[in-house]
């Protein structure tokens, strides 16, 4: 492979694992972040079907949610 290339490469992953860091933050950072909102009521079911499981009862399960912060 041409060290030329493989420079690029290297630079790009690096670019892509800053950005990916970036946004865990930004959502770790975020009071409305939908993903630790759909983690808490993720285990908020989970409590409910544990405790009350005619309650929670539902046909088809929720997508999965992705959070853009």
């Amino acid at each position: 492979m041409h060290p030329d290339l493989y420079l690029v490469i290297h630079q790009q992953n690096e670019r892509e694992l800053t950005r990916d860091l970036e946004l865990r933050r930004a959502a770790l950072a975020c009071s409305a972040c939908i993903v630790r909102a759909t983690r808490h009521a993720s285990r908020l079911v989970a409590w409910l079907q544990s405790h009350a499981p005619s309650v929670t009862r539902r046909s088809s399960p929720a997508g999965p949610a992705c959070c853009l912060a």
